[in-house]
């Protein structure tokens, strides 16, 4: 692993910022964004994610969005260093194509896996059929399939960042690359990355609420981020993150859990390769040789 971008942290005081931007309307979230920062580049920084909540493709009746912008001062010592996970994309023209290499992947290409894998897609064919409350945040699944949701709206991933030149890097790659050139790819990747960055998570899936937005991905520990085309039809508004764990661990160790993934700053400094697309039976036998 790479060693923190030292030129990225302050000259003074040994530190970053955490600059985390929401835009909503009333109650309706519109779009979010976040990153860790020099003092040297906040300001960019800050005028970019302003941009992005201005003009959320959510925003369908183009009202004017209330904005909150928090930015934080965050110690060299506390910040986390971590390596993005390889990225692998499907190819896919169809919601049903999608959905059915999901169902093989979670059903024969994890065998290594602690939680069953027709259980965690039978919740995440819930999550696309709309059943319960919408969260803001991610729910666990225990290897008996029992599915967790901390303080009721789930988990929310924050306090990440990627190093400015590495963010340059993705985007100049991701340009002619199936995984996209927005700013979504780059931030999606950020948090699979930072969830299995910790011990206990060991698969996620993943998928927008954003109804314009129908791409999602499946991150694997050991193997990478797997970005899914079609995973929901247009126009669908529900969405949601499931974090399937390694082990049943107690509630005490839940809440360390969430702390890491609400609360400690990681910064991406390295990266993994960026590979190219590949139809599912190509992906299918890549996972199951690991």
């Amino acid at each position: 692993m790479s060693a923190p971008d030292t030129e990225s942290l302050s000259k003074k005081g040994g530190h970053l910022y955490s600059v985390r931007m929401r835009a909503f309307i009333n109650d309706q979230h519109l779009s979010g964004g976040e990153d860790l920062v020099s003092r040297n580049a906040l300001g960019e920084r800050v005028l970019s994610l302003l941009e992005q909540g201005l003009t959320s493709s959510k925003n369908s009746d183009s009202l004017a969005p209330s904005l909150n912008i928090r930015i934080e001062p965050v110690p060299e010592t506390d910040i986390v260093p971590s390596v993005l996970l390889p990225v692998y994309c499907l190819e896919s023209g169809s919601h049903e194509d999608t959905l059915s290499f999901l169902r093989n992947a979670l059903d024969t290409g994890f065998a290594r896996l602690s939680v069953p894998g027709k259980m965690l897609f039978g919740h995440f064919l819930d999550i696309l059929g709309g059943s319960g409350q919408k969260l803001s945040g991610a729910s666990f699944i225990l290897p008996s399939g029992q599915r967790v949701t901390p303080e009721k709206t789930g988990v929310r991933v924050s306090h990440f960042g990627i190093i400015p030149h590495l963010r340059q890097i993705l985007l100049k790659e991701a340009a002619t690359h199936p995984a996209g050139s927005g700013r979504r790819f780059i931030e999606a990747l950020q948090i699979a990355s930072k969830i299995m960055s910790h011990p206990v998570p060991e698969i996620e899936v993943c998928v927008s609420d954003n109804p314009d937005y129908t791409t999602g991905y499946l991150a694997l520990k050991g193997f990478g981020y797997i970005r899914l085309p079609h995973i929901k039809p247009e126009g669908q508004e529900w969405g949601g993150r499931l974090i399937g764990l390694s082990s049943e661990i107690p509630p005490s160790l839940l809440s360390e859990l969430s702390f890491y993934l609400s609360r400690v700053p990681v910064l991406f400094v390295d990266r993994s390769p960026l590979f190219p697309s590949e139809n599912a039976i190509a992906l299918l036998e890549r996972l199951k040789k690991g």
